[in-house]
């Protein structure tokens, strides 16, 4: 989030470490440095292994493989779906309760690997049962092993 309460300071606050960084610049280049985050959702254009070919890069999808890639690289994550995938079909409350974790901690890392489709979801009356989407992690995994070959450059 911006603040632009003072001219010729930018203050940013960053919500997720609860910290605040003040950035001194002169206060008719704001519009150039919201015009360089707004350009970051154009793609990236590169040119193909033959030279010849160009490769359209989606910023945004990248972006959003990265989200999945981390949901699975959290150790408490990894620990709800070690569980999950032991007893088959798992309410939040079995998981907040073996764990000794608060229930609202359980529901958002639930909610981080249900929005990476890696959890799926069906309800009974007010219980929601969590299942291990194994055709998910398979692709991710897929998609990991990929990415961890070494290329001849």
């Amino acid at each position: 989030m911006l603040d632009k309460s003072s001219p010729g300071k930018l203050t940013l606050y960053l919500f997720y470490h609860y910290r605040k960084i003040n950035i001194l610049v002169p206060s008719k280049n704001l519009s150039k440095i919201k015009n360089k985050t707004a350009k970051l959702k154009d793609p990236l254009v590169v040119t193909g292994p033959d030279g010849k070919q160009k490769i359209e890069v989606d910023l945004s999808t990248i972006k959003r493989a990265a989200l999945t890639l981390r949901a699975l690289h959290h150790p408490l994550r990894k620990k709800l779906l070690e569980l999950i995938e032991g007893k088959g079909e798992v309410t939040v409350t079995e998981l907040y309760a073996k764990l000794k974790i608060e229930q609202s901690v359980a529901s958002q890392h639930l909610a981080i690997l249900r929005r990476a489709q890696v959890v799926k979801t069906q309800r009974e009356g007010k219980k929601i049962y969590y299942t291990v989407n194994g055709k998910r992690i398979a692709q991710i995994a897929k998609l990991a092993d990929d990415l961890a070959q070494e290329n001849d450059y």
